[in-house]
C-alpha cells in the first residue's frame, strides 16, 4: 500500500465490541458468546483507530465494519437443535428492523470502506447490525 501511495484495510468487528448481549436471548436454548469474544472485537475497534493514526501518513485508511446478529442457519449448530427457531425469534425482536442480517447485506458496507466513496473516512467503526447497537 505504501508502495502504490494509498491503501484501504476493513477490520472486522461486531457489534458485541460496542454493546454486550442480552441473556434472555440466550437463556434455555444456547451459551451466549463468552466474554473473550466481546473482549476481541473490543481490541479489534481500538486497533483500528489505532492503525489509521499512525498509517493515514502513508494515506492508508483504516476501518471497522462491524456486523450485528447475521446467524448461519445453515449450521449444525442451528440445524441439530429444534430450540434454534425460538432463538431466531428473540434474536429478531432485539433489532428495530425486528430481523437478523443476510450476508448479502454487508456488502454494500464493504464496498463503501474499500472504494474511494470513503475516502475521507479513517479510523471509525460502520455497524451493520439492523440498529441492534441503538437501543
Amino acid at each position: 500500500m505504501r508502495k502504490v501511495g494509498k491503501g484501504a484495510i476493513i477490520n472486522i468487528g461486531s457489534m458485541y465490541g460496542i454493546v454486550t448481549s442480552y441473556p434472555e436471548v440466550y437463556e434455555g436454548i444456547t451459551s451466549p458468546s463468552p466474554v473473550t469474544y466481546s473482549a476481541q472485537k473490543a481490541a479489534v475497534i481500538h486497533a483500528t483507530r489505532y492503525m489509521a493514526v499512525y498509517w493515514a501518513k502513508d494515506n492508508i485508511r483504516v476501518n471497522c465494519l462491524c456486523p450485528g446478529a447475521f446467524p448461519n442457519r445453515d449450521s449444525n449448530l442451528y440445524v441439530d437443535n429444534p430450540k434454534m427457531e425460538e432463538f431466531m425469534q428473540r434474536l429478531d425482536k432485539k433489532a428495530p428492523l425486528g430481523r437478523t442480517g443476510q450476508p448479502w447485506e454487508l456488502k454494500g458496507a464493504i464496498v463503501f470502506l474499500a472504494s474511494d466513496a470513503s475516502s475521507f473516512m479513517t479510523g471509525q467503526k460502520l455497524v451493520v447490525d439492523g440498529g441492534w447497537t441503538v437501543w
